[in-house]
């Protein structure tokens, strides 16, 4: 079986999308693990339509992303794991298409994929081009969490996600969780594999909020590579990456994306040079607290 583990705060249209999205599923093996963080009522007249056409387990959650994904790990179980945004949504036959990756390839304990809009355009970022191992070198663009598959195992053997990282955590770091679980599975030895043709379906993020979350976002990534002990030159070389990008937009006078780059880099250094994990507040450990 499979858990779908979702976690939802303020998208009921979007949420009802994604259900009936499962719904037409050609594999009916699943469950999903509805994670809430509204305020008490708000889902429950969604959660009785659907309840009758999907295993739906409905729990609520203390606010934190990490820590709602924790909560519902705790729930799953299913053999695999997936972690679907509440905005996001499932071809008809991805399910099935999952459960047979994980068939072929015994070695992985976690699979990865694109997410495309509606369009077929990537969104949330870009992707590796072929199929291929994931390793440190190329982590950062083998999917987000939305195409993250993992044996339930492999997830509770590494902990869980570091509820000191992503949307809504105690700190300054709102991103990076998924990217530190993957990172710590590979510290473990186990595998990990990039699917192309592994497709999970979100729209484009809009543009409102762009600065405040392209700040948000590299904290997180400066503190992921701190974490996991990428040295200076590799944070040098991140930084002349942004340093050029937002030179290239200067000259296109593009301000918005120099302003972005720019703070991409601050909120990285500032991420790097955070203290080690375990020492900032709000860490709350493994799954089970």
């Amino acid at each position: 079986m499979v858990s779908l583990l979702v976690c939802t705060k303020g998208r009921s249209a979007q949420l009802e999308r994604l259900f009936d999205s499962l719904l037409v599923q050609t594999c009916p093996a699943f469950e999903v693990v509805l994670v809430d963080q509204n305020e008490p009522g708000t889902l429950e007249p969604i959660v009785a339509r659907y309840r009758d056409r999907l295993a739906i387990d409905h729990v609520r959650s203390a606010p934190g992303l990490s820590r709602a994904r924790n909560v519902g790990l705790a729930r799953c179980r299913g053999d695999l794991i997936a972690f679907p945004d509440d905005d996001c949504w499932y071809p008809a036959g991805l399910v099935a298409e999952v459960v047979r990756l994980f068939a072929e390839h015994p070695q992985a304990d976690a699979v990865t994929g694109r997410t495309l809009d509606a369009t077929g355009r990537e969104s949330l970022g870009a992707f590796l081009a072929v199929d291929q191992p994931v390793d440190r070198r190329n982590v950062w663009v083998a999917g987000n969490s939305n195409g993250l598959f993992v044996r339930r195992a492999a997830a509770r053997a590494v902990g869980g996600f570091d509820e000191t990282l992503g949307v809504g955590a105690p700190t300054p770091f709102r991103s990076g969780e998924e990217t530190d679980f993957l990172l710590r599975l590979l510290g473990q030895g186990r595998g990990v594999t990039f699917r192309h043709g592994l497709v999970v379906h979100h729209d484009q993020v809009g543009e409102a909020g762009r600065h405040k979350r392209a700040a948000d976002y590299a904290r997180g990534f400066g503190r992921v590579l701190r974490l996991h002990r990428y040295g200076l030159f590799y944070l040098g070389f991140r930084l002349a990456r942004f340093t050029a990008s937002g030179g290239r937009a200067l000259l296109r006078r593009d301000t918005g994306t120099a302003l972005d780059k720019a703070l991409w880099a601050i909120g990285t250094v500032s991420g790097y040079c955070a203290a080690r994990r375990g020492a900032v507040a709000g860490k709350q450990g493994a799954l089970g607290h």
